[in-house]
């Protein structure tokens, strides 16, 4: 289990301990901070159970581990219709590879880019601004080289006070961390936050299926499914605390820009089999489905 004791991510697991004694097990859960060490200690069969965010779940399943792609599910509607259809059984053989599988899959909040210059129009406007990366995601920094910007070295303990010390233009995190992270002392005088998420988080529970009771998996796929809009309620109270005036909007050609940009980042990680082809295919069916209008929909090279 990622995360401390205590917290909104505690409780939501104890309702699942409480659950999966009906399903035939009994679940003894163990606190971490480091996501690094939870995928190790699956790996070494130190547990049997792991939870984590989605870009360590890449390590067991790349189908589940592409749903971070950038801007790939543009609203907390296409992430809903993402995971009912995943915990469809039919969709179950998705969740397998190997000795593990993807028992859960929980919404973390969409990411944000938090920038010191409300100027900001476009990710164009982005080039040559400094933003921090986690040491943990590789594909980050070539997210950030491939938008122009210059990538600086990060760690989760040290991401935020470079922010807000100015030693980094922008950074990129869920809503929650703006109060926790005291944020507004980087975004003041003249900072913002772009309004349209660079991707959703998400945290995916992994197993070894092997030590599961029969049933167990598709159960808990959709218990995850059923607390949806409970699990959200903390996200959506923290991005509903973040005062209007820091919110910036993307419009016309900066909206365009901003779909055709993350389009070529999730192309060439498809490319560079970094995410799952299908995966991207069943993402841009759902944002078609939802916007018929949108150019990709048409495209003849879509996704």
């Amino acid at each position: 289990m990622f995360m401390g004791e205590g917290g909104p991510e505690h409780q939501a697991l104890m309702d699942y301990q409480a659950a999966a004694l009906n399903w035939g097990a009994k679940i003894e859960l163990k606190s971490y901070v480091h996501d690094k060490i939870v995928v190790e200690e699956l790996k070494s069969g130190a547990c049997d159970m792991a939870n984590m965010p989605s870009l360590q779940a890449r390590n067991f399943n790349k189908f589940t581990g592409t749903l971070d792609a950038p801007a790939a599910m543009p609203t907390y509607e296409h992430l809903r219709t993402v995971m009912q259809t995943l915990a469809k059984p039919s969709a179950a053989k998705y969740m397998r590879n190997g000795d593990y599988e993807v028992i859960g899959i929980q919404p973390a909040g969409a990411v944000f880019i938090f920038t010191n210059d409300n100027s900001i129009k476009s990710i164009s406007d982005l080039a040559g601004k400094r933003m921090a990366v986690l040491d943990t995601m590789p594909e980050m920094r070539q997210l950030v080289v491939d938008l122009g910007m210059t990538p600086v070295s990060s760690t989760l303990t040290n991401i935020f006070q470079k922010f807000n010390n100015n030693a980094i233009d922008i950074t990129g995190g869920p809503a929650i961390v703006y109060k926790m992270m005291e944020l507004d002392k980087g975004l003041r005088p003249n900072g913002g936050i772009l309004e349209n998420p660079v991707m959703q988080g998400n945290m995916q529970f992994v197993a070894r299926w092997s030590k599961l009771p029969d049933g167990f998996a598709q159960k808990s796929r959709e218990f995850f499914v059923k607390n949806f809009d409970q699990t959200l309620k903390t996200v959506r109270e923290a991005e509903e605390d973040i005062p209007k005036d820091l919110w910036i909007p993307l419009e016309g050609q900066g909206r365009e820009e901003y779909h055709t940009q993350t389009r070529q980042i999730r192309l060439a990680f498809r490319e560079q089999n970094v995410y799952d082809a299908k995966m991207l295919t069943l993402l841009r069916k759902i944002r078609c489905n939802k916007e018929p209008t949108l150019a990709e929909c048409t495209d003849p090279n879509a996704e």
